[in-house]
C-alpha cells in the first residue's frame, strides 16, 4: 500500500522511470524476497531522487521570480512608454512659422500684461501699442488700419517709380505720368494758376469775388447764371454746390438705376484748403470705415490733424457749423493771391472779412434736409413734375425754372444719356420738399452773393489740390490712388491670391454665414416667417472678395479707362481730367444695366455691406495682417473673421433689416418680432450710452452708433462660431510661441482686441463720439463684456467690469 501512498506518487513515478523492477516484482513467486530487494533497492536510489527535486525547486523558484520581475520591468516600462506618448499626443506642437512667430512677437509688445484683462482688456491687449505705433504728427488718430493703409501707399508708391516699360497696361503706364506730375513742383509753380484761372471761367467765375470790386447799386444790375454754373461744376469736378445729382437703384426694379436730384449737406462739406490754408476742414478719422454699412465712398487720405491742442475749444465755435470767420477771411486772403499773384492782400483784411461773413450768412441759410432714415420710400417725376412741385413750394413767389435747364447743361456733352422729357428722375417727397425751400432760399439771394458762395467752394477746391503740401511720395501715390484705383490695384491684384487665399476667405464667410444661420435658428423672439425670409436673406447675400478678376485681363483694363488722356507735366490737368472721367461714366451708368457691384478700389483698408444690393465687399487690402495671415486659425477668426461676421451682421441691423433678399426697402419682419428686436436693440443703446469718453469729455451716443454696435456683437459671436466648428472639423490647432498658457479661445480674443488698438490726440477725441463707430476701446470693451464665451475663457468672475450681470445682445 506504501507505493501508492499519494505522499510518495511523485517519487515513484521516478522510479519507476529509472527502473524495469516493476517488471520483477510482479513476475516473481517470492514476494518477500522481492519486496527485500525492492526495499533495498529503493532506499539505494531514494537519495538520489530527493536531492534532484531540491535543485529542482530551487531552480523553479528562481526562474519563477526572474520572471515576475522581467513581467514586472516590461509592465512598467510600457506604461512609462504609453504615458509619454499619450502626453505627446495630447500636447499641440508649437507653431513656428514665420507667421506665427510675428503674431506672437506683435502681441507681447503691444500687451500690457500688468492689467487684469477681466477689468480691461482693451489696455489689456493694446496697453503699450503707442510705444511702437507712434501717432504721426499729421494723424490726429492712428491704428491697424491707418498703418495698413499708409503700408498700402507705399507699395503703391513703389509700383509708380518704376520707369514705365512696353510690357504696362496703357493704364498702368498712365497712373505712373500722373504720380510724375504730382511730384514736379516746377511744374506746379509754372503752370498752377494759370490752370485755376481757365478752370475758373470755363466755371463762369470770375478770378476774385464780384464782390470785391462792385458797389451796391451795381450789385442789383448783376446777372449771374449760377444753376448752368454749378451743372458745369459737377459735371467737370463732382461737387455738389447748391445742387447736384445722384445715381441710385430703381426702388422696384433692382435691375435698372434711376437719376435723381439732390444736395446732402454735410458740415464737413465746407472744404476749404487743408494744410496751411486754414484749420476750417473737420478733421476727419478714418478709422475701421472698414466696418462702414454705407455703399457711399470714403476719403481714403490720411488724417490731416490741424488742431492746435493747447486752444481754448470756445474758439472755434463761432456757430453751429464750427466756422470761424478770421480764419475763413485768411482763406480768401490766401486763395486770392494764390489764383492773381499780382494782387497783394496784405492790406485787405476788411475786404476780406466782408467777404468771409457774407459767405457764412449764405451757409447758415441754406435749410438742411432731413436725416435719409426719416425719408419715406421714393416716388417717380418727369423734370416738368418735379419743376410744378418746386415752383408750388415757393409760392406766392414768381416761378423759378431751374430743373431743365440744369439737366441740359449737366448732359451737354452726353445727350444720349439726358433724360427725355417723359422720363421719370426717383426722390423721394420729403427730397422734394427740400429743393422747393432750397430754391425758395436762393431765388432770394442777390447773384453776387450767389456767386461768392460757389467761387469760394470751388476756388478752394482747386487751389487746395494745385498748391497743398502733397509733395511727398506717400501724399502723390494717395492722388493717384483715389482718381486710377483699378489701374493701381492691377499691380497688386495676382492669380496666387485667386488660387490660394480667396478659397480660404469664403470657407471663413460659409462657416460664419453658418453659425449666423443657426443663430436665427436658435431665437426664441422671430416667428417662423421672420426666420425663413431671415435665412432667404443670408443665402442670397453676394460676397465680393478681393478685386474684380477682369482687371487682370489687359484688354479689359484698357477698355474701361478709353477716353482718359494724362499729362505727364501738368498735375492739376490730370487731376481734373480724371475727375471728370470718373463723373461722366457715372453720369452715364444711369442708363445702363445695374450690374454694377465692386463699390471700392481693392486697395483700400476696409469693407462694406451695400444694402441696396444685398452684398459684402471685402477689398484684397485688408486681407493682409494683423487681420490675416496671422499663423493660426483662431487668430484669424478673430480679426477677419469678425470682419466678415460684422458685415454680414449689417443686413440684419437697425439700417439693414429694413432691405430684403433682393435689395428692396420693405417691411419684411413682422410685428412680434420687431417689438422684441427694439427691446434688445434698446438694451445696447442704453449699454454704449452709458460709456464715457474721457477724453472728449463726452458719453457715446448710443443711438447714433446702434448699427455698428450690433454688428459688432454679432459678428465676434458669428466668428467664436464658426471657430469651433472649424475646430471639429480639423482638430486642434498648434500652441503660439510663447502663449503656452493660452488656449485657443483667448487668442481668439486677443486678436480681436489687438485689431482695435489705436492712438488719438485729445483734440480729435470729441469728432469720435460724433461718428457712427464707437471709439475703438469701448468697441471692444462693449462687446466682450456682452459675451458668457468670453467670461469663461479668461475666467472673469461674476459682477466684474468684463463679465457683468446684465448683458445684451441682439443676434
Amino acid at each position: 500500500m506504501m507505493w501508492h501512498s499519494p505522499k510518495k506518487t511523485k517519487t515513484t513515478l521516478s522510479t519507476f522511470t529509472m527502473s524495469p523492477i516493476w517488471s520483477h516484482m510482479v513476475c516473481r513467486p517470492d514476494r518477500k524476497a522481492v519486496n527485500v530487494q525492492a526495499a533495498a533497492q529503493f532506499n539505494t536510489i531514494r537519495p538520489a531522487v530527493m536531492t534532484i527535486t531540491k535543485q529542482s525547486s530551487c531552480q523553479v523558484f528562481c526562474r519563477r521570480f526572474f520572471i515576475c520581475i522581467l513581467i514586472i520591468a516590461v509592465v512598467v516600462l510600457s506604461s512609462i512608454v504609453y504615458a509619454i506618448y499619450s502626453y505627446a499626443s495630447n500636447v499641440a506642437d508649437v507653431c513656428h512659422s514665420k507667421e506665427c512667430l510675428r503674431s506672437a512677437a506683435a502681441f507681447k509688445q503691444n500687451m500690457d500684461l500688468s492689467v487684469d484683462p477681466c477689468d480691461d482688456f482693451y489696455s489689456y491687449v493694446c496697453g503699450n501699442w503707442a510705444d511702437d505705433h507712434p501717432r504721426p504728427e499729421r494723424h490726429g488718430a492712428y491704428s491697424w488700419y491707418d498703418e495698413r493703409q499708409t503700408k498700402i501707399y507705399r507699395n503703391i508708391r513703389t509700383q509708380l517709380e518704376t520707369n514705365i516699360s512696353r510690357s504696362d497696361p496703357k493704364p498702368v503706364a498712365q497712373a505712373k505720368s500722373m504720380y510724375k506730375a504730382c511730384l514736379s513742383e516746377a511744374n506746379r509753380e509754372r503752370y498752377g494758376y494759370t490752370a485755376v484761372q481757365r478752370y475758373l471761367r470755363e466755371f463762369d467765375l470770375p478770378l476774385t469775388p464780384t464782390l470785391l470790386n462792385r458797389t451796391k447799386t451795381s450789385f442789383r444790375k448783376y446777372k449771374f447764371d449760377w444753376i448752368s454754373s454749378v451743372a458745369k461744376i459737377q459735371r467737370k469736378l463732382g461737387l455738389n454746390v447748391i445742387v447736384g445729382f445722384d445715381i441710385e437703384q430703381d426702388h422696384q426694379d433692382k435691375n435698372r438705376n434711376r437719376l435723381t436730384l439732390e444736395y446732402h449737406y454735410r458740415p464737413n462739406e465746407l472744404r476749404f484748403p487743408a494744410y496751411e490754408w486754414s484749420k476750417l476742414k473737420t478733421p476727419a478719422h478714418n478709422r475701421r470705415t472698414a466696418q462702414h454699412s454705407s455703399s457711399e465712398d470714403t476719403d481714403e487720405s490720411d488724417n490731416e490733424s490741424t488742431e492746435d491742442e493747447d486752444e481754448d475749444e470756445d474758439d472755434d465755435a463761432d456757430d453751429e457749423d464750427g466756422i470761424d470767420i478770421s480764419d475763413l477771411a485768411e482763406s480768401f486772403a490766401k486763395i486770392i493771391a494764390a489764383i492773381n499773384p499780382s494782387i497783394d492782400t496784405s492790406e485787405m483784411d476788411d475786404k476780406m472779412n466782408i467777404l468771409a461773413e457774407q459767405f457764412t450768412e449764405f451757409h447758415r441759410s441754406l435749410p438742411k434736409p432731413l436725416d435719409s432714415e426719416d425719408e419715406s420710400k421714393p416716388k417717380y417725376y418727369t423734370v416738368k413734375q418735379l419743376q410744378t412741385l418746386t415752383d408750388t413750394l415757393i409760392k406766392p413767389k414768381k416761378p423759378y425754372p431751374v430743373w431743365q435747364h440744369y439737366l441740359d447743361e449737366l448732359f451737354a456733352n452726353e445727350s444720349d444719356a439726358k433724360p427725355a422729357i417723359d422720363e421719370h428722375l426717383q426722390l423721394t417727397p420729403e427730397n422734394v420738399e427740400f429743393l422747393g425751400k432750397l430754391i425758395d432760399v436762393v431765388s432770394e439771394q442777390p447773384p453776387v452773393l450767389i456767386e461768392l458762395y460757389i467761387w469760394g467752394t470751388v476756388a478752394s477746391f482747386l487751389v487746395e489740390h494745385e498748391f497743398n503740401d502733397a509733395r511727398l511720395e506717400e501724399d502723390c501715390a494717395q492722388v493717384v490712388h483715389k482718381l486710377m484705383g483699378l489701374a493701381v490695384s492691377y499691380a497688386i491684384a495676382d492669380k496666387s491670391f485667386l488660387e490660394q487665399t480667396k478659397p480660404r476667405i469664403e470657407q471663413m464667410l460659409a462657416d460664419i454665414r453658418n453659425e449666423f444661420d443657426q443663430m436665427v435658428l436658435e431665437t426664441d423672439w422671430m416667428d417662423a416667417y421672420t426666420k425663413y425670409a431671415s435665412l432667404e436673406k443670408s443665402m442670397a447675400m453676394k460676397s465680393l472678395i478681393g478685386f474684380p478678376e477682369w482687371i487682370l485681363d489687359v484688354e479689359k483694363l484698357e477698355e474701361h479707362y478709353r477716353g482718359l488722356r494724362i499729362s505727364p507735366a501738368h498735375h492739376l490737368e490730370n487731376w481734373v481730367t480724371a475727375l471728370e472721367f470718373m463723373n461722366m461714366g457715372w453720369l452715364r451708368s444711369w442708363r445702363v444695366k445695374n450690374n454694377k457691384v465692386w463699390d471700392m478700389d481693392p486697395t483700400v483698408v476696409n469693407a462694406y455691406n451695400i444694402f441696396d444690393r444685398n452684398a459684402i465687399n471685402i477689398p484684397v487690402a485688408i486681407i493682409q495682417y494683423p487681420f490675416y495671415y496671422l499663423g493660426l486659425d483662431a487668430l484669424n477668426y478673430g480679426a477677419l473673421g469678425e470682419v466678415l461676421g460684422h458685415e454680414l451682421t449689417h443686413g440684419f441691423d437697425n439700417a439693414g433689416r429694413h432691405y430684403d433678399k433682393y435689395g428692396n426697402e420693405k417691411r419684411w419682419w413682422s410685428n412680434h418680432t420687431l417689438q422684441e428686436y427694439d427691446k434688445r436693440a434698446r438694451c445696447l443703446e442704453d449699454q454704449y450710452s452709458s460709456y464715457y469718453v474721457q477724453e472728449a469729455k463726452a458719453f457715446i451716443n448710443g443711438t447714433l452708433t446702434l448699427g455698428e454696435n450690433i454688428a459688432d456683437n454679432g459678428g465676434l459671436r458669428e466668428a467664436f462660431r464658426a471657430y469651433r466648428a472649424y475646430v471639429r472639423r480639423n482638430g486642434p490647432e498648434e500652441v503660439l510661441p510663447g502663449f503656452d498658457d493660452f488656449t485657443h479661445e483667448q487668442l481668439l480674443f486677443i486678436s480681436f482686441g489687438n485689431q482695435y488698438c489705436e492712438t488719438v490726440s485729445p483734440a480729435v477725441a470729441k469728432y469720435l463720439v460724433e461718428d457712427e463707430h464707437s471709439p475703438s476701446k469701448f468697441r471692444v470693451l462693449g462687446v466682450l463684456s456682452n459675451m458668457p464665451e468670453f467670461s469663461e475663457a479668461f475666467q472673469c468672475p461674476a459682477g466684474s467690469r468684463m463679465n457683468p450681470k446684465q448683458k445684451c445682445r441682439v443676434w
